[in-house]
Formats: structure tokens, sequence, C-alpha cells
């Protein structure tokens, strides 16, 4: 559905808050009560997905966060439509695919850029290079589509000329250090293991018409149509969220490090690659209507739906 375009001025808080862990469960703020509304807010245990860990700092009065952390994009977004949670912080593709089926999904704020990479043993020096390996990614994601437009830059028909590989995003750094694959598109922090374990890039993923778009802000499209003043305060406080860990890379780490268990080395390497956002800008909507069509060649997607349709584009400043 579509929704029009109107400038609403950011949540604006000062980012000396010092970062807390939540757990999963409600974490109530000093004077609430229990007639606060609990929110619910997706997410996946990566540090580019891990600004809904501090959206209880940034929450209005009167609004209570809950994490609900899930293994995958499907996931939130099965647990969006089924009224399970409220929010999932996901990927863009996933919520393409859903608009595209006519599921009441909608983005309403972008969440990440980046995030991703093309990692290679050392002795690969270029996508031509990867003529003839095994090159691990996942199906439907948006790494396989700049992987394809990356391959085929280069002179390589990513359905002839290499051998694509599924597998999970956790698996890749693993199956490439026993030699299971020559190569990888995945994502963080698995690129950052494989890096710092001797591996390379490479060509950058990024250089495709799809850019950098990875991960958004999604909402039912009916609550954003009949509660949009929650919507609101959901995306201002997302904003600020994100502004927070912006400001503050040192707590981003810490806190991804605390709640998730990864290397502090692994981590510093990661967020290099990794763009937090929320703004919603005329790139952004682009590279969407882009990585929609690039979803059609590959088959995933029937029809590529409009930028617009799959974007709410009203509860987020320009």
């Amino acid at each position: 559905m579509k929704h029009p375009a109107r400038v609403v001025p950011a949540l604006l808080l000062g980012s000396a808050l010092t970062l807390s862990a939540c757990t999963g469960e409600p974490s109530a703020k000093a004077g609430t009560d229990s007639d606060d509304q609990v929110v619910t807010i997706a997410t996946q245990r990566q540090p580019h997905l891990f600004a809904p860990y501090v959206y209880e700092q940034f929450a209005p009065e009167g609004v209570t966060i809950e994490v609900v952390p899930m293994a995958n994009s499907t996931d939130e977004m099965n647990a969006v439509l089924t009224g399970d949670v409220d929010f999932a912080l996901m990927g863009v593709p996933t919520v393409i695919s859903g608009v595209a089926q006519g599921e009441d999904i909608t983005l309403v704020a972008s969440g990440a850029d980046g995030g991703s990479g093309l990692i290679g043993d050392p002795s690969i020096a270029s996508a031509a290079d990867l003529a003839g390996k095994r090159v691990g990614y996942v199906p439907g994601s948006s790494q396989e589509i700049a992987l394809r437009l990356t391959l085929e830059a280069a002179g390589v028909d990513p359905d002839a000329d290499v051998e694509l590989v599924s597998l999970g995003y956790a698996d890749m750094a693993d199956a490439l250090a026993r030699g299971d694959i020559d190569a990888y598109a995945g994502a963080e922090v698995n690129t950052s293991i494989s890096l710092l374990d001797g591996a390379t890039e490479v060509a950058s993923i990024y250089d495709t018409p799809i850019g950098r778009v990875n991960i958004g802000l999604a909402t039912s499209a009916s609550l954003a149509e009949e509660d949009p003043a929650l919507v609101q305060q959901i995306v201002d406080t997302h904003a600020a969220a994100v502004e927070h860990l912006l400001q503050n890379p040192d707590a981003w780490v810490s806190g991804v490090q605390e709640q998730f268990s990864f290397d502090e080395a692994v981590l510093d390497q990661a967020i290099q690659n990794i763009w937090l956002r929320s703004d919603l800008d005329g790139e952004y909507l682009t590279q969407v209507g882009e990585l929609a069509d690039q979803m059609v060649a590959l088959g995933t997607i029937g029809e590529a739906p409009a930028a617009e349709d799959v974007i709410t584009t009203e509860f987020v400043a320009e």
C-alpha cells in the first residue's frame, strides 16, 4: 500500500547513555508499571542487527521493549504476519518477497547497510578467478544477487562457470577453512572471521546496482495504517538507538560481545564493514527497487513490487 511521504523530526537524544543488554524478556524502565505497553521486536544474533537491544534506553514513557531473537529473516517475517511480534529488524529481500506475494508487511526505516563480503582463498585474486571454483552462498539472499552481478561483470557465468554451494551464513567460514569451498558470498561476522584467519576479499560485493542495501525495520502494513502513533514512536526509538551506536562504537562492540559472546577482534573488524542507518533517502529507494528487479531476474519473485509499495516513508525524516 502506498503512503504519502512526510517529514517527521527524528527523536533527538544524547549519546552519553551507557549500553545495557536485554535478555529477550521485557525490561521495565524505572518508574514504569504493569500498565506499560509491551512492544516486541524480532532480530538476529549479528552486530548489524543489534540496535533493538538498546531500544529500551530510548523508548518513550509507557512503552517497554521486548527483544525476540530469531534464526533468520523468514522466521521474523512470519512472526510479524502472525502477530507474534510487532516489529522486526530483518533482511530487505525477505520483505520484498513478502510484498510481492501480497503479504501484510512493510519497511518503515532502514536498519543497516553492508555486513556482507565476497571472501576467498588467498590464491583467488579477482572475481574472474572464481571460474571453476566452488562458491558458497545463501539462496535468495542479497549476497547471492550481488555475487551473480559481480561474476557477470567479470565475464563469469554464475550458472555455468562456477559451482554454487548452498550454505548457511554461520557455516561459511568453517567451510572455507576446511577447503570445502574456495570462496563464499556471506555476512558478518563470518566474513571477519575468515579475513582474520588469512582469507582475502575477492572483490567488493557492493560495486553493483543494489549497492550496500541489506537490513531494514519492518512491521505489518496494517499496524502502520491503524496505529501510526505507535509506529512513529518505534521508528524514532530505532533512529535514536542507531545514532547512539554510531556515536559510541566501543559500546556497540562491548554490547554485542556481552550479548552474543563474539570475539572482540572479530567485532572490531566487522563493524568496519557495517553502516548502521535509519533514514530512507532516494538512493536507498532506488537500490531497493533494483534489488526487487534482480529478484525477478533470479526467479525468486514473479513480479517486482514498486519501491513505494515495499517502503512506507512517512515515519522517517528525509
